[in-house]
């Protein structure tokens, strides 16, 4: 009976020398932990306050929130670092001493609120046709095949840029196209295929005159590109893909359609890359090597 007595003596006062009530008044400000503390107010609003090395990075923001009907606290404690006991303890002082006043953001405020802009997003799809100079082996002897396309992506212009925001854009572009069947003359061997790609780009373009109605614009890219040929090649059944890694710069022009959609032509050009092809038969391997660059024309439309 006693060590029970004990232990319920002992979780008491473990409770009691957690629960420690700090300051009194308007704002009460009670010790939970170490490092733990709670602030109520009398409206009844309650925060939990952990002062703990690594534990909580929003300490200020959360007191500035809290005490926002004392002026001379919010922006003392906002631009403070708050580390210990003490410190809180002035805090939850000087807010019960304090002359209170309906909140009102002080000139820095409302500068830094004049100032902030947040990210822009738009979203575009395209329709066009992607013209293909194709040549084998490294020979300078081209031959055309075309290609439809149609892309999807989006473009984010962030607010952290400042004035350059609407004019520079960070984008992200996935491209299917998709070609007929062609006969080459300039392969060394009879050669028919189909050719399917799909390719994925990350870029920037920088559109000019952002508040007119008309908007010039020129970009460069970076991607990754997956090509599927299926056909014939010197005798064999030809059924490969292959990919590559390219840079595409652009140019082209949007008009206005309102104040979020624009409509406009944009031309490409990817450099010519290698796909290699090579495949084994039953008794050796076909080597074929496809050499291809890129002109791509589409119909944009940014929503």
């Amino acid at each position: 009976m006693k060590s029970i007595k004990l232990l319920l003596f002992l979780l008491l006062a473990s409770f009691g020398m957690q629960a420690q009530e700090l300051v009194t008044g308007k704002a009460v400000l009670t010790r939970v932990a170490t490092g733990i503390y709670e602030i109520k107010k009398e409206d009844g609003t309650t925060k939990k306050i952990n002062i703990r090395p690594n534990e909580d990075n929003h300490v200020q923001g959360t007191l500035a929130v809290l005490f926002r009907d004392c002026e001379k606290l919010r922006q003392s404690v906002f631009d403070s670092h708050l580390v210990t006991e003490g410190q809180l303890i002035q805090v939850v002082e000087t807010y019960n001493n304090c002359e209170y006043t309906p909140f009102e953001p002080t000139e820095k405020e409302i500068k830094q609120a004049a100032n902030f802009q947040g990210d822009e997003y738009k979203f575009f799809v395209s329709i066009g046709g992607s013209l293909n100079r194709i040549s084998f082996f490294n020979f300078d002897d081209y031959e055309n095949l075309t290609q439809g396309q149609a892309s999807f992506g989006i473009a984010a212009t962030p607010g952290f840029i400042g004035s350059l925001q609407g004019n520079l854009y960070v984008t992200l572009e996935v491209n299917a196209a998709f070609s007929g069947d062609k006969d080459f003359g300039n392969s060394p061997f009879e050669t028919n295929f189909r050719k399917d790609s799909q390719k994925a780009n990350l870029g920037l373009e920088y559109h000019f005159n952002k508040n007119g109605s008309i908007r010039p614009l020129i970009g460069i890219g970076i991607g990754l590109s997956s090509d599927h040929y299926k056909g014939n090649y010197n005798g064999y059944k030809l059924n490969e893909r292959d990919g590559s890694a390219f840079a595409i710069p652009k140019l082209g022009v949007l008009f206005s359609l309102d104040e979020k959609k624009s409509l406009g032509v944009i031309l490409s050009y990817i450099p010519e890359y290698e796909n290699d092809l090579s495949f084994r038969t039953e008794d050796d391997i076909i080597p074929l090597i496809v050499d291809t660059h890129y002109i791509n024309a589409g119909l944009y439309l940014y929503f």
